[in-house]
């Protein structure tokens, strides 16, 4: 995969192995939480995962799988690094990530928190992922960031009721 440019079946690669980690994350921080509330939230964003990786799968079809040389762009080799260093961040990297993230949780909120800072993550990365993209394939990264704000505003929202709970 070319490091400057990305053409919509890679980010639907990327995207897919994010949703993946997404959905083990969910899933066993699930399993391990005490709060009803906190498990059915983790088990409809575990679905919603299921759902985007089925989506996207399907968006991956329509794109072709050729990547773009590299622009002359003076500014190319450190986009290449940054977006390198967001892909190696905890949510990108290795399969059984969300895996390891969730083993480290240690009650509701640290949980709440992890699933915000993924979502966050996510976003930045997309966001940073249109500036190198051909423009025909952008709308993949429109529609992937859409349904990643959901997921942020959902576990913001939790995380807000919680702490209303505790004060």
């Amino acid at each position: 995969m070319d490091t400057l440019r990305f053409s919509g079946k890679d980010v639907i690669e990327m995207a897919v192995r994010i949703e993946e980690n997404g959905l083990t994350f969910y899933t066993e921080a699930g399993n391990a939480s005490t709060s009803d509330k906190v498990k059915e939230l983790f088990q409809f964003l575990g679905d919603e995962e299921k759902r985007h990786i089925h989506c996207f799968e399907n968006i991956g079809h329509g794109y072709e799988s050729d990547t773009l040389p590299g622009a002359s762009d003076p500014y190319a080799e450190e986009a290449a690094l940054y977006l390198g260093a967001l892909a190696n961040s905890r949510v990108f990297t290795e399969p059984n990530e969300g895996s390891r993230l969730a083993q480290g949780i240690r009650d509701e909120d640290d949980a709440l928190k992890v699933a915000i800072s993924m979502e966050k993550d996510s976003i930045l990365f997309y966001y940073e992922l249109q500036k190198v993209m051909r423009e025909k394939d952008k709308t993949v990264l429109t529609q992937l960031i859409e349904e990643e704000k959901k997921h942020l505003a959902k576990l913001t929202e939790l995380q807000n009721i919680l702490s209303r709970k505790s004060e």
